[in-house]
């Protein structure tokens, strides 16, 4: 087993106490800047056209557990849709999945229904419902139900499998508005296939981040990019060394293997 030498020891501690740094000066109410999204504005397009046309607002959670940061940053999502549906009186189903997530996403809505002073339109039974484990069964459960119930909107925030077409597929037939948000980039092709608006990659957190009323996220977020920004820098530094003369380059390649 390899172990950090002591350059890379360096490095993982500036890097680590740069994001400790973000997160206590964002819990000072100082929050990082977060540019205004088109996922996020495609959001609350969408929950208005479903208030205009009185029909229910479908969300779809991924497949990861609350270990996960991609859960997090769905019910970060789901927060800011149920207080737009609890302040439009809007119909709100969520599916939940897998069921160790279940009672928390009961909670979210519930907590975010509170918070808008409307918790007494908040149904338990009816606004957020476990279908299955199996990804197949969960994926078949949330294409019908966009079917039966003729959704204003359909919105897929989180992790999902194979099986994204099928859940996304009936809306894009009946011209239901789906919004779908992955970190995958093997998961992206489906969704663009089918929604009419799709948060690619990285912007998945970021929006997370954005709606959220955690400073965590915000500042972990910064902390983030200043990360890609040392390597990026340390990669440019290493491109310009290659160019100078004298044997600049070869040097830096000796005194790096120093520390292998």
């Amino acid at each position: 087993m390899q172990h950090a030498d002591e350059l890379m020891a360096i490095l993982i501690a500036v890097l680590g106490a740069a994001i400790l740094f973000c997160v206590w000066r964002a819990q000072r109410g100082h929050l990082p800047y977060i540019r205004r999204m088109a996922g996020v504005a495609a959001i609350e397009r969408a929950v208005e056209r479903a208030t205009e046309m009185g029909r229910p607002i479908i969300y779809g959670m991924g497949w990861t557990d609350m270990q996960a940061i991609e859960t997090h940053a769905s019910l970060a999502i789901l927060t800011h849709v149920a207080r737009l549906a609890a302040r439009l009186q809007t119909p709100l189903i969520v599916l939940a999945r897998p069921s160790s997530v279940y009672p928390v996403v009961e909670e979210t809505v519930r907590q975010a229904y509170t918070a808008e002073g409307a918790v007494d339109r908040f149904d338990p039974k009816e606004q957020v419902r476990f279908l299955s484990d199996d990804s197949v069964i969960y994926s078949s459960g949330i294409a019908r139900l966009i079917e039966e119930t003729h959704a204003g909107c359909a919105i897929f925030f989180g992790a999902f499998d194979f099986t994204s077409l099928l859940m996304a597929e009936p809306g894009a037939r009946l011209g239901v508005l789906q919004i779908a948000g992955d970190p995958s980039l093997f998961q992206i092709p489906f969704f663009v296939c089918t929604c009419d608006q799709t948060l690619m990659g990285e912007e998945y957190f970021a929006a997370g981040a954005y709606v959220s009323t955690d400073p965590a996220m915000r500042a972990t977020l910064l902390g983030q990019d200043i990360i890609k920004a040392v390597f990026a820098g340390l990669i440019l530094l290493g491109v310009v060394a290659m160019l100078l003369p004298g044997g600049t380059a070869e040097w830096i390649v000796e005194w790096l293997k120093h520390y292998k």
